[in-house]
Parts: structure tokens; sequence; C-alpha cells
């Protein structure tokens, strides 16, 4: 997938963010430091395993994933082209992790009830 170039950053924007960095202590100075180590430096989860963990959230592609829960169409590319950090990555396994308790807890309800909850949850769009 070929790089795309970053947006200009227009002059409004740029004061904005110097004001923004000049009101700064030196708490916010540690915290934006390893808001930048955990970005850049820490390791990261491969394209591929995105990929698959957002197929496992049931979602076709990251685009589509992106577009569901309200992210821009940039962040798709960035986590297709670098992967996702590892905060997202746990708070995107902790989804996956609940989704797939739903799911044991609908079986076994159905397997005692016979009710079909799991087609009435599909009906609502809760559930694939």
């Amino acid at each position: 997938m070929p790089s795309l170039p970053l947006p200009p950053l227009p002059p409004e924007k740029m004061g904005n963010i110097v004001t923004q960095v000049m009101k700064v202590g030196p708490r916010d100075l540690r915290l934006i430091a390893q808001r930048l180590y955990d970005h850049a430096l820490e390791p990261r989860m491969p394209p591929g395993a995105t990929k698959a963990l957002v197929a496992d959230l049931g979602y076709r592609n990251l685009r589509e994933f992106c577009a569901a829960i309200g992210l821009p169409e940039h962040i798709a590319d960035r986590w297709s082209r670098f992967g996702i950090s590892s905060e997202m990555r746990q708070v995107l396994l902790l989804v996956t992790e609940q989704r797939l308790r739903m799911i044991e807890a609908i079986e076994e309800f159905e397997s005692m009830t016979h009710c079909g909850i799991d087609d009435f949850l599909k009906s609502r769009g809760l559930m694939d």
C-alpha cells in the first residue's frame, strides 16, 4: 500500500499547537513524553494481526471497522500500514473477549431454554 502524504498544517492550527505547548507544565511534559514513547517506540500489533482481530469482531476490513466506530478513514490507512498501538490492542482484545463470552452465554441459555435468544439478538443487530 503506498504511503499517503500528510496533510499540510494550516497556519491557524500551528499557532494553536504552540499556544498549547506553552501552557503545559512539567507533569504534562512527562505525560507527553510517555505518549510519544507509547506510540513511537513501544511494540505495535502488526497490520496482519490487526486485520485478523478486526475480522474476529465481525468486520470485513479496517475501513469498515473504523467507519462503524466513527473513526476517520486515515486511521484505517494508518492501522493498515503500521498496525495498532499496544493500548488499542488491549481495548480490542477486551471487546473480543466480551463478544466471545456473550456468544457462549447465549449458546448456554439456548441449550437450556430453547428460546431462540440468538435469533432475537441478531434481529436487533447485536450479533452477527
